[in-house]
């Protein structure tokens, strides 16, 4: 039954993998696949679905669909108030064309590094890629490789990050700082490895575009006519960003056991608001029926963003409810090997099968944490290492982050998860390989 079970349990994995690439939605992906698991696995379908899958589903909602609807609503108005038009022009101003996407790549990298979580970064940058995109032609699928560069890998556990991949291994008594020049060099070297490609992609891409040999910028919904044809100042362009970021970060350093979900609403519900008064002259001519539908739409856009989460979320939890999921991970606390290899190969391949850095961390640390404080190496050195395993195998196709940034952009696998897969999978892995070594070797 064990290795029945650990065999459905990777067909499960491949079924949501293949099935996504023919570009069906989340839901009846991760059913299908969740279905394929629970057979193998013996699980009563009824119970897996009614209290695992829809368990997942509610634990999304319950904690994110506030934030999603918020951000949402904060995109589409610096959208609505031209806002966002006005950051891509002095984008373009400030840096040039040529290396925007770059830009877009830092931009995140900061947003990140200052505890802006993941989902906010997302919702923030969308308007502001796609009004840049739309000015330059730049295809819609390049959103990803901006994102996925800069605020999916490296600094997520950078020295001093305050993301939850770098808090979790501090159970082990060590700090957000431990290990900070081997951090350093890490975030460093992944960083430059990614824009290296980064760099190399968009200029391929606009070879190809200027060659019609691909399809530049593809449009998206019909931008909102504003009461005056000039957008707004620098001031109403950036300071309702500026203000969003501020309270996140003041109050993730200020503000004791803040619960940072709620931090990150008050944000954007401030955001909202400093955009309104800021740029109100920009909508004052607007008809009622387009806030109407700003809020339809932001509600029904946070609901969509929710439900794909929760579905893949589901699925992993039908993953971690199965005996099969325990043996594999029962397998890789028993590898005799050192211990630096053995928690990098642990922690990267539990995310994996998760499909979550943070999951894949949390479990570790609950099967191996003491055994790492007695174990006598570097603990420092450990966590850092721990926490860059994480975001290696945590994006592979049926991880949680990109199924949601696919369908947030208006994306699916078969057009932008390659991307995803060279910055997100292949360059974390290579690095934090070449450091697990070197590591092995000095300590």
């Amino acid at each position: 039954m064990g290795t029945i079970g650990i065999v459905g349990l990777f067909l499960g994995i491949l079924t949501l993998i293949i099935v996504s690439y023919k570009g069906f939605h989340a839901v009846p992906t991760s059913l299908l696949a969740g279905l394929v698991i629970m057979t193998f696995n013996c699980i009563n379908i009824w119970t897996g679905f009614s209290e695992s899958w829809i368990g997942g589903m509610a634990v999304v909602f319950t904690n994110y669909y506030i934030l999603f609807l918020v951000s949402t609503l904060f995109a589409n108005m610096m959208q609505l108030t031209g806002a966002c038009e006005t950051i891509a022009d002095r984008f373009v101003k400030w840096f040039g064309k040529k290396h925007i996407l770059t830009v877009l790549t830092v931009f995140c990298f900061l947003l990140c590094y200052g505890g802006v979580s993941f989902f906010v970064i997302m919702f923030a940058i969308a308007p502001i890629g796609f009004s840049l995109f739309e000015e330059l032609n730049i295809p819609r699928k390049m959103i990803i490789v901006s994102t996925a560069a800069g605020a999916g890998a490296f600094v997520l556990a950078a020295p001093g990050s305050p993301q939850i991949q770098n808090v979790i291994p501090t159970s082990m008594g060590t700090t957000l700082m431990a290990a900070p020049i081997l951090g350093i060099i890490m975030t460093l070297s992944g960083m430059a490895l990614s824009i290296v490609l980064v760099e190399y992609i968009f200029k391929r891409e606009m070879r190809m575009v200027e060659s019609g040999q691909a399809v530049g910028w593809e449009g998206g919904e019909q931008k909102y006519t504003r009461s005056q044809e000039s957008t707004p100042n620098i001031v109403g362009g950036f300071l309702p960003l500026v203000v969003v970021i501020a309270i996140i970060i003041l109050g993730s350093y200020t503000i004791k056991d803040i619960n940072a979900t709620m931090l990150a609403v008050i944000a954007m519900c401030t955001g909202i608001v400093v955009t309104i008064v800021l740029n109100f002259k920009y909508i004052a001519g607007i008809k009622s029926e387009v806030f109407k539908d700003w809020l339809s739409k932001g509600a029904v856009g946070a609901a969509g963003s929710a439900l794909t989460l929760g579905a893949v979320v589901g699925f992993g939890t039908v993953v971690s409810k199965t005996a099969a999921f325990g043996d594999v991970v029962s397998w890789l606390m028993s590898l005799d090997i050192s211990t630096y290899w053995k928690a990098v190969i642990s922690t990267g391949s539990i995310a994996g099968i998760c499909g979550s850095a943070s999951s894949g961390e949390q479990l570790t640390m609950q099967y191996l944490g003491e055994y790492f404080v007695n174990s006598g190496c570097n603990l420092g050195i450990l966590h850092r290492l721990i926490a860059n395993a994480s975001i290696t195998f945590d994006a592979l196709p049926h991880a949680t982050g990109c199924f949601l940034m696919l369908s947030y952009f208006g994306l699916n696998h078969k057009k932008a998860y390659k991307y995803i897969f060279w910055l997100d999978v292949a360059v974390p892995v290579v690095v934090v390989a070449v450091a697990t070594l070197i590591c092995t070797l000095v300590y």
